[in-house]
């Protein structure tokens, strides 16, 4: 599916919620990016991938990806050409490590009005069936919000472990990437992925793109433009990282995380 072919793949997002596989960076700035995790997680004492939402503010290189033009392309087709970043986040699997993610909608917890955020998940591994990649249902953001149950399970990589039970998945598709490539789905469509079964790390960074007209509804955040012009107003802008790995971000980040995971702000479907 790639190159964009314009209308086409819009349409394709429109009905079933996802596009895959677009290349979105050189695999070397990919592997660059892995050597940037490890550091911080010397330099940290903690993983990038146990911060939620903005831990990419704490590398420059990551910050960077945000504006690659190939993937702000595709970002145009399906949001508009205003575009803001929301959030993003490092999804990191050991091997054989158990981490998964369980059935979920971002929607439950983003609070964002209306729902048209769009995830660019960015592969900095190869990113297949075998090693846990993004699996979604097709055509479930058509459908309706579901209530999620806060498991808090120690493997599961969601802030609350938060999980949809009762679900039909026999249509899961995987979304296989190859590193440097990206896939796109919807805020509100159903998707999670499952453990690594491989002896290699399988990493991806996920990139939350708004167009920027989309409000808040949880208070006012912050956010960055990523592409064309912010005329509403509705964000205050999120700080630019330094040069390489950015310890000093870490203040901005955890409150950030601390703001998607702190139990007063209701799910979606339960408020």
């Amino acid at each position: 599916m790639t190159p964009l072919s314009g209308r086409a793949d819009a349409a394709f997002y429109r009905e079933h919620g996802y596009l895959a596989p677009f290349d979105g960076i050189d695999p070397a700035d990919a592997e660059a990016m892995c050597r940037d995790l490890e550091r911080f997680r010397r330099k940290a004492g903690m993983s990038a991938g146990d911060v939620n939402m903005k831990a990419h503010l704490c590398f420059r290189r990551s910050y960077e990806f945000c504006f690659e033009p190939r993937i702000l392309d595709v970002v145009e087709t399906l949001i508009g050409a205003d575009i803001l970043v929301f959030a993003a986040r490092f999804w990191i699997k050991g091997g054989n490590d158990g981490a998964y993610v369980s059935w979920h909608q971002d929607s439950a917890y983003f609070g964002l009005d209306p729902h048209e955020l769009v995830t660019v998940w960015l592969a900095l591994t190869d990113s297949n069936s075998a090693n846990g990649c993004v699996r979604v249902l097709p055509g479930t953001h058509r459908g309706e919000s579901h209530s999620h149950v806060e498991t808090f399970h120690e493997d599961n990589l969601l802030a609350r472990g938060q999980s949809i039970e009762g679900i039909d998945d026999s249509g899961a598709v995987d979304l296989e990437l190859r590193a440097g490539q990206f896939s796109c789905h919807h805020e509100r469509i159903v998707h999670g992925s499952l453990p690594n079964a491989t002896d290699s790390p399988r990493i991806g960074l996920a990139i939350f793109y708004i167009p920027a007209h989309v409000r808040s509804v949880i208070g006012r955040r912050t956010a960055f433009l990523a592409r064309g012009k912010d005329r509403h107003g509705h964000w205050d802008p999120d700080p630019a990282p330094g040069s390489g790995i950015d310890l000093a971000m870490l203040e901005h980040v955890r409150a950030a995380s601390a703001r998607y995971t702190d139990p007063k702000y209701a799910q979606e479907a339960g408020a």
